[in-house]
C-alpha cells in the first residue's frame, strides 16, 4: 500500500514538473505539485493515522479523478446529426501565431463535419493574445478554406479571450444571417465540451456536440485545468 501510494505520489510531481517545463510555472503545475507532495508524505504516515483520514485523503483524490473522466465521456459523446445550420468552432490559443495541437484537433474536426455537411456555416472564434500578429480566428479560417470550406461560409468572430465571450460575441454575428433562428452544433476538444455546453445553455442555445480528442501529450494539463474552470464557471457564470 505504501509503495503504490508512494509511486502516486512520485507520478504526480512529475507531471507538475512536465507542465512547468513546457508551459511555465501556474496554477495546475502547482495542483499536481502539491497533490503529488501530499501523497508521497502521506505514504510514510499511512500506520500512523485514523481510519477516517485514509477516507477522506481517498475522496479528496477521487473527485479530481471522477470528474475528469466524466469530461472525458461527455465531450466524446456525439450528438450532431449533421443538419445544423450553424457550427460553433471554439478557439484554444494559438502559440507564437501557429495552431498548437489541440486547436488543430478542433479544426481536424470540423473538417470532418464540412464532408458530412458542405452547407453550414463555421463560426470561428477567438481573439489577438499577447504578442500575437494574426487573429485566432484568422488562422483558424485559413486553415478551413485550406481543408475546403469556401470563404464565404465563415464567419470570423475575432474579439474574444474566453469560452464566454467566444459565444457573446459569436451570437451577435450569427444573429446577422439567421435572424429567423438556427439550429447549431459546437466543436471544441472533448475536454472542454461541458462547459462549452454550458455557457451556450446560459445564452439560451442547445446546440448540439461534436467533441474532438484530446492530444495525449496534453490530457493531464488540459483535463486538469479544465475540471477547475468548470467550477469557476459554475461560480461565475464566465
Amino acid at each position: 500500500m505504501k509503495r503504490v501510494v508512494l509511486i502516486i505520489g512520485v507520478l504526480l510531481i512529475l507531471l507538475g514538473l512536465e507542465i512547468v517545463i513546457s508551459n511555465g510555472f501556474g496554477v495546475v503545475a502547482l495542483v499536481y505539485l502539491l497533490a503529488g507532495g501530499g501523497l508521497a508524505f502521506y505514504s510514510f504516515m499511512v500506520d500512523r493515522v485514523a481510519t477516517w483520514i485514509h477516507v477522506a485523503i481517498g475522496i479528496l483524490y477521487a473527485v479530481p479523478v471522477v470528474g475528469m473522466l466524466f469530461l472525458a465521456i461527455y465531450g466524446g459523446h456525439h450528438t450532431t446529426d449533421f443538419t445544423e445550420d450553424v457550427v460553433f468552432v471554439l478557439g484554444a490559443g494559438l502559440v507564437d501565431d501557429e495552431i498548437p495541437p489541440s486547436l488543430e484537433a478542433r479544426l481536424d474536426q470540423a473538417l470532418l463535419y464540412f464532408d458530412r455537411n458542405p452547407d453550414a456555416m463555421f463560426v470561428v472564434c477567438g481573439g489577438y493574445g499577447e504578442d500575437q500578429t494574426i487573429s485566432e480566428a484568422r488562422a483558424m479560417a485559413d486553415f478551413l478554406t485550406f481543408g475546403g470550406v469556401p470563404e464565404d461560409q465563415i464567419i470570423l468572430e475575432d474579439a474574444s479571450t474566453n469560452t464566454y465571450e467566444n459565444f457573446l460575441f459569436a451570437l451577435e454575428l450569427v444573429g446577422e444571417y439567421f435572424p429567423d433562428g438556427f439550429n447549431s452544433v459546437v466543436i471544441t476538444n472533448d475536454f472542454h465540451m461541458y462547459r462549452s455546453s454550458y455557457l451556450a445553455r446560459y445564452f439560451g442555445m442547445t446546440p448540439a456536440r461534436f467533441g474532438a480528442p484530446t492530444p495525449m501529450s496534453t490530457w493531464h494539463r488540459n483535463f486538469m485545468r479544465e475540471f477547475m474552470a468548470v467550477f469557476n464557471t459554475w461560480w461565475f457564470q464566465t
